[in-house]
């Protein structure tokens, strides 16, 4: 199967799926390891090279910027939002390729481009959460968008979760560091939608719901609309980031149908559409693996 390659889904649809994405992880984690002198298999904090250049991410400026056993901190900025200044801290443990296959792994490895679109979208869009409830679900070791809409909008409350404990550590630290908690109500947690007993406390309790790029493994989606569903308030809102990835975003909006109502924009931000044309020019930029399209969901 060639870089570029998604097949539609069939029995062995999981396997296919997911030995592309990972195709495109060890892409990072090989550019990664050439740059920084080490092997392959070893990973040091990085973003993805699909970025949009939506933010800046600078180890010069970050007043808190020092390097531990476990982790890297680097301050995040918006060029056209100068008021949005984050420290974020990227976590720098040796990890293998083996080690990093799994359901709740990729958040370990760099900022996607979904990742960083959906948290440029939120930032530009902070009225839809004012005085909501916001829970963003899979969201790494950074979980961007949830700190972005902490840090711009009037929220009641935002919840950061991820099914990998590691990643919600490091976003407890992020927290902890940035004083976070003084300007919004914000905390982290393990959430895992294959494991109801993660999320049974939440049913209901969710105004706006955030995702990027979850929507890849097949033995996963089934359970996230279900966790969706379940934890959105009666007139609740989802956005989504997900690029098409083959045949992955048809599967997941196919369990969407007759739960919410679908609406699907691929052209929802001029500065986003401006940075995608560009890429387009590149040989190397590969549209239908990175390139998010939102997608919202109305809970019916």
């Amino acid at each position: 199967m060639d870089d570029g390659e998604e097949k539609s889904l069939c029995p062995e649809g999981n396997q296919l799926i997911a030995r592309t994405r990972w195709k495109l992880l060890a892409k990072v984690l090989q550019k990664t390891g050439a740059e920084n002198g080490q092997s392959s298999s070893q990973l040091a904090p990085t973003t993805s090279r699909q970025l949009y250049g939506l933010f800046e991410w600078d180890v010069l400026k970050s007043n808190l910027f020092w390097q531990d056993n476990c982790g890297q901190w680097l301050q995040c900025c918006s060029f056209n939002y100068p008021h949005f200044s984050l420290n974020v801290r990227f976590l720098i443990n040796q990890f293998s390729i083996d080690e990093l296959t799994g359901f709740n792994n990729t958040g370990n490895v760099c900022v996607w481009p979904s990742e960083e679109v959906l948290a440029y979208y939120c930032m530009k869009n902070n009225y839809v959460f004012k005085q909501k409830t916001v829970l963003e679900l899979g969201g790494g070791m950074t979980c961007l968008a949830s700190f972005a809409v902490a840090k711009t909008s009037d929220a009641m409350l935002v919840a950061c979760t991820d099914g990998n404990p590691a990643s919600v550590e490091n976003v407890k630290r992020i927290i902890e560091h940035n004083n976070l908690s003084s300007t919004c109500p914000i905390t982290a947690q393990v959430l895992d939608w294959k494991n109801e007993s993660s999320f049974k406390e939440m049913e209901s309790m969710w105004d706006v719901i955030l995702c990027a790029d979850c929507l890849f493994f097949d033995d996963g989606r089934e359970a996230l609309v279900d966790t969706m569903r379940r934890i959105t308030t009666r007139n609740g809102l989802i956005l989504i980031m997900a690029p098409r990835r083959g045949r992955t975003l048809d599967a997941f909006l196919e369990l969407c149908h007759d739960k919410f109502d679908i609406y699907l924009n691929e052209e929802f931000d001029s500065d986003v559409t401006r940075s995608h044309q560009k890429k387009l020019l590149s040989p190397d930029y590969n549209s239908d693996h990175n390139y998010p399209l939102l997608v919202q969901l109305k809970k019916r």
